[in-house]
């Protein structure tokens, strides 16, 4: 967290520096800006300064703006450039001179609820094995059709549904098995909610893949599953890497049979695989 201090004005200002130290509201207006600077709508240094002007109240009152019409906001002006680049220039990696990428890495679930539709827990904790695979084929059938605007909403359209369902009489999220997806409840949602929650469910994959992990309280890494280099995210389809041994567990019998193993949360496949992995590592 960064912090900025006016002690002539007995004012201190937290600024987030990274995802995890925001809330939801804040990483709701972070975003909508950034997709805003994507889209062209605004500019990198626009977006900065709004993002600062957020996070620190700050207001430019008439003062201000008569004389910004004399030209004589020289030095503020450039007070506000240099705080904003230096306390904002997270949200996004700079590629090169003119190119910047989104830098949306993080394994919380900022968008928990969209409307009366409630979505999965921080890095995919409560999904089933059927429930992953199906929003992963809908989420790669996006990407496959990105350059075709309609066909990728519709398939993201899916992608929501899978993952995001209303809750039941007892207040729970219905169940995905034997659910029937309702992806039109989706077509109002804001496309750049959609496409976030997409480029939130790949890293939280690659971080599946990669990382060190906390699962019911053992630290974990589950890489040595998954010897293939890494696919980008974002913008090409994800292969987990494992349909054939999501097959091989399903003809073992080990969490029951085919609908049985796919009723099984995705943590629990993926401990028992490393399970097995490690033993067999130890027999040779």
């Amino acid at each position: 967290m960064h912090t900025l201090e006016f002690p002539q004005k007995q004012l201190i200002y937290s600024i987030p520096s990274d995802w995890d130290e925001c809330s939801d509201e804040q990483v709701h207006f972070i975003l909508k800006a950034a997709f805003e600077v994507m889209e062209g709508i605004i500019s990198m240094a626009q977006f900065r300064i709004k993002v600062f002007k957020y996070f620190t109240g700050l207001k430019l009152g008439l003062r201000y703006l008569i004389r910004q019409k004399l030209g004589l906001n020289q030095k503020i002006n450039e007070t506000i450039f240099h705080c904003s680049q230096e306390l904002c220039d997270w949200i996004f990696v700079k590629k090169d001179e003119d190119n910047y990428e989104l830098n949306y890495e993080t394994i919380i679930n900022y968008f928990k609820t969209i409307g009366e539709y409630y979505g999965p827990e921080d890095l995919l904790a409560d999904l089933t094995l059927s429930e992953f695979k199906t929003a992963l084929n809908f989420l790669n059938q996006y990407f496959d059709f990105k350059e075709n605007e309609e066909d990728a909403e519709t398939y993201l359209n899916y992608f929501m549904a899978t993952i995001y369902r209303p809750k039941n009489h007892i207040e729970q999220k219905v169940s995905f098995h034997g659910y029937i997806l309702e992806p039109e409840h989706f077509k109002s949602t804001p496309l750049w909610i959609k496409q976030v929650i997409a480029i939130w469910f790949s890293y939280c994959v690659k971080c599946l893949k990669e990382e060190d992990l906390i699962i019911d309280g053992l630290e974990i890494n589950l890489s040595s599953l998954f010897p293939e280099p890494s696919e980008k995210i974002n913008n090409r389809k994800i292969n987990f890497g494992w349909t054939g041994v999501m097959l091989e567990i399903a003809e073992s019998g080990v969490f029951g049979n085919s609908e049985q193993t796919g009723k099984t949360l995705l943590y629990d496949i993926l401990l028992y695989l490393l399970k097995n992995h490690q033993d067999q590592a130890k027999q040779k």
